[in-house]
């Protein structure tokens, strides 16, 4: 049996499960044994996915490589994508790819058939989440921002929102 999860380990604080995680967990439930069933992964494999479309959505939030806050809001909402959250939601593809054949060590058709099952997933799962409101995403930001550039990436991005 494997060591207990402790949020406080991770200088979050303890009564507080990090929205991310509790994401992943629920994507993980959902999606995990497709992963294994219809794609032919291992367990190891399917739960690597996983983490690497998490890591992917902190990583590229993270970059604020053009993407302003209205990207990220549409994105995570209901509302049919603008170019820029279409752009947004194509980086974190080509990272999450990346990650799956690189760190992941699955094929290009693996990789594929992953992406198709986990990313509009996850992206439903933020957007149930978020729900385009700039308070929730900052909760979502700050977790992911703990210590980093991201906090500072969400607060210059939300102050840009009240220009």
């Amino acid at each position: 049996m494997g060591r207990p999860r402790v949020v406080a380990d991770r200088g979050r604080s303890p009564y507080l499960v990090p929205m991310l995680d509790q994401l992943l967990s629920t994507l993980q439930g959902q999606v995990g044994p497709q992963l294994v069933n219809q794609l032919g992964l291992n367990e190891g494999q399917a739960q690597g996915s996983i983490a690497a479309a998490g890591d992917s959505v902190k990583q590229v939030l993270g970059g604020a490589d053009g993407f302003g806050m209205d990207d990220v809001l549409n994105l995570f909402s209901s509302a049919q994508n603008s170019a820029g959250a279409n752009g947004l939601l194509d980086q974190i593809g080509s990272v999450f790819n990346q990650k799956l054949t690189g760190q992941v060590g699955l094929n290009g058709q693996q990789a594929g058939g992953v992406m198709a099952l986990v990313l509009p997933l996850l992206t439903q799962l933020l957007s149930d989440k978020i729900g385009g409101n700039a308070g929730n995403l900052q909760g979502l930001l700050g977790e992911l921002g703990k210590g980093g550039d991201l906090a500072g990436m969400a607060k210059g991005l939300l102050g840009g929102l009240f220009k």
